[in-house]
């Protein structure tokens, strides 16, 4: 999967076009790594999902309507608490970076308007949400991080909010010498070239930024016209980043795959949705019923073996 920085600047786009201006109706917690909120606009309700699980980490519009538990967690009722009936005023991101803060305008215990924030950060291991104050310190986050000497960001109630560190690598958006890219030293191989120098790309987007510029997703750098493939990897960089579009690829047997904002080629074939939601909703909807049918029948075959050993002896 994809789910890199400019995929998610394609999906906040969307979702600024749908909930800004909407105020939060409910708020539930799923599963310790899933948050819904319910907005409710002015001709139109919509639900927020947050998933910082470090193994599919994402945020978009859902229409699915997962099971609460009976008792909602901690976090869940504290964001229930500042959030119900806020306002959504804001959507801004880190560049090249999968971090984003939507700010809501609250009123406090006394009634005076203030913003509170929700950070939500989907980086991999270091997933997290944050509800901050209108100071910037956190009120709390859905995993806490205590002040050990190993803890670089520590995450606790009443700390003030660090947020991550700035991506030391070119932003790809504006980055327009590739010819001098590719021609000072360093990874031979283009898409290992692209990520080293490019910030906010997975690597499933540079392999293709290879297909396209060389023709191969292995294409080395020593093998190529410099110029031209550098002008390729331009207008590659240029038509996909400033118009993104949702592109998934599915395997045959109907497992999904892969998902990227631009087309998958290097797979044959892809499918374009109608949204990032629809995609992601999509996706992530049949992986995890997949997943638990193996689980199911992974199950049923360890019963199964177990009974045949028996047997035999």
């Amino acid at each position: 999967m994809a789910f890199d920085a400019f995929f998610l600047s394609a999906v906040l786009a969307e979702v600024r076009g749908k909930c800004l201006g909407a105020r939060v109706d409910k708020i539930h917690q799923p599963s310790r790594d899933t948050l819904i909120l319910h907005l409710r606009g002015r001709d139109s309700r919509e639900k927020l999902l947050f998933a910082a699980n470090p193994t599919a980490p994402r945020l978009h519009l859902t229409a699915a309507s997962p099971e609460n538990p009976a008792e909602p967690p901690m976090f869940c009722m504290l964001l229930r608490k500042h959030l119900l009936g806020a306002r959504l005023a804001e959507i801004t991101q880190i560049p090249m970076e999968r971090a984003a803060y939507f700010a809501f305008e609250c009123t406090d215990e006394m009634g005076f308007p203030v913003r509170k924030t929700l950070a939500a950060e989907l980086m991999g291991r270091t997933c997290n949400l944050y509800l901050l104050g209108p100071d910037g310190r956190i009120l709390d986050c859905l995993r806490r991080i205590g002040l050990d000497e190993t803890s670089r960001r520590p995450a606790l109630p009443g700390l003030n909010y660090q947020k991550p560190e700035p991506v030391a690598k070119e932003n790809p958006l504006y980055f327009e010498d590739y010819g001098n890219l590719l021609a000072r030293p360093g990874a031979d191989l283009l898409s290992d070239r692209l990520m080293d120098t490019l910030g906010g790309l997975s690597p499933l987007v540079c392999r293709e930024a290879a297909l396209f510029a060389a023709g191969s997703t292995d294409a080395r750098i020593s093998a190529l016209n410099v110029d031209d493939t550098g002008e390729k990897l331009l207008l590659f960089f240029r038509e996909h980043l400033n118009h993104p579009k949702p592109y998934v690829y599915i395997q045959p047997d109907g497992t999904p795959k892969q998902y990227a904002f631009c087309p998958l080629r290097q797979y044959g074939s892809c499918q374009e949705m109608e949204s990032f939601a629809a995609l992601l909703d999509g996706f992530y909807t049949l992986r995890d019923r997949k997943d638990a049918m193996r689980q199911k029948g992974q199950a049923v075959r360890k019963t199964v073996q177990n009974l045949c050993t028996r047997l035999t002896r």
